[in-house]
């Protein structure tokens, strides 16, 4: 089953949405060789250690924006409430899994370093599920964010870095329903939606988090959490989405109301 927003006239896909995506990447691909100066400090941390969330902002940020301004989509109070209500269970759902879950889980994975990406589709949740549920501009962008800043406030081992790696997480999400112009929301775009986190998450982890790995591992960091972001987050959310659907508690939204097979 997928979905399709039947409000939308536009095509399935827009060139001027390509294009942007082509020109965002290389923007932020030239943000990345360049680098952010070391001499300058974010939250204690030097902006040098944020080349590779910047350059990832700016990449998925601009093929967003353009799908967004294209869509001309305009949120209101019911999405935002339903955006921020799944944003609060995102977080609280973060507490949870980074205390009760995440130590011993990727310790049971140490044989093989790698290996923990298979669980980082956890904190993918929020972005995917925001986006298939609100099916606006920014909703996967702002429910990851909501739910990283409330793990953040509630405390966890990784500080303030949890707010900006919510961010690009989002925004990886985010730039593959942008690309779809916002139409398309079945297993498919959900599965996407989640590749794209998962490539976000993949990339920062490996590079930021595990410098020491080789190239072998670090390739295979990110080909596994693309995968736990396809399926846990991706296959997670279609599936919690229908289910919310069911429940009636979607009505307001296209979400509850649409269903379309492809």
């Amino acid at each position: 089953m997928s979905t399709t927003d039947p409000r939308s006239t536009l095509p399935a896909r827009d060139p001027r949405v390509v294009a942007a995506a082509g020109a965002a990447a290389a923007l932020g691909l030239a943000v990345y060789l360049v680098g952010l100066p070391g001499s300058v400090s974010l939250f204690g941390t030097p902006l040098a250690d944020l080349t590779l969330p910047a350059a990832l902002f700016v990449a998925f940020a601009g093929t967003a924006v353009a799908a967004a301004v294209l869509t001309r989509t305009t949120w209101r109070v019911v999405d935002l409430v339903v955006a921020s209500v799944l944003g609060v269970a995102g977080g609280l759902l973060f507490a949870v899994w980074n205390v009760a879950v995440w130590p011993a889980a990727s310790g049971a994975l140490a044989f093989y370093p790698p290996a923990s990406a298979v669980l980082v589709g956890v904190w993918l949740l929020p972005a995917v599920l925001g986006g298939l549920v609100v099916r606006k501009p920014g909703a996967a962008v702002y429910t990851e964010l909501v739910a990283a800043t409330i793990s953040a406030f509630i405390g966890n081992q990784w500080g303030f870095a949890t707010v900006w790696y919510g961010l690009v997480e989002g925004l990886g999400a985010e730039v593959v329903l942008a690309v779809l112009l916002y139409r398309r929301f079945g297993l498919g775009a959900a599965i996407g939606a989640g590749l794209g986190a998962g490539v976000a998450v993949g990339l920062m982890d490996s590079l930021i988090y595990y410098p020491e790995f080789s190239a072998a591992y670090k390739v295979a960091y990110v080909v596994l959490a693309m995968v736990s972001g396809a399926v846990i987050a991706g296959v997670g959310s279609a599936y919690l989405t229908k289910a919310l659907a069911r429940t009636g508690a979607l009505a307001p939204l296209a979400s509850g109301r649409t269903a379309e097979r492809v």
